[in-house]
């Protein structure tokens, strides 16, 4: 089964979801605790974060829609981040790995 990405207040957060991005969380410029993506989360883990002031985790979560859903949503997505970059100067390269980094996370 296909699956997408979401983030979830650390609140929202449940045993058994599974993290769609690592989560590290530095103190004082040092990490001091660190999950991978793909590890399931247990009560522990989610106690963990919110006593390291964790705000947000980003999970994996099934993703229903029909592969005509997800086109018509990238779609969609594609255009409103040309309105919001129709001024920027695309040929710069770090406007340009800007706009690609964004629009390859609209895709998830």
């Amino acid at each position: 089964m296909d699956t997408r990405l979401q983030f979830l207040t650390i609140a929202e957060a449940e045993e058994g979801m599974v993290l769609g991005a690592p989560v590290v969380l530095p103190e004082h410029g040092v990490s001091n605790f660190n999950l991978p993506a793909g590890h399931t989360l247990t009560e522990s883990n989610i106690h963990q974060m919110a006593v390291r002031h964790a705000e947000f985790v980003c999970i994996e979560i099934p993703d229903e829609r029909t592969p005509e859903e997800r086109e018509a949503e990238w779609g969609m997505n594609e255009m409103r981040l040309q309105q919001i970059f129709g001024a920027a100067n695309l040929a710069d390269p770090t406007t340009a790995s800007l706009y690609q980094a964004v629009l390859a996370f609209r895709r998830t």
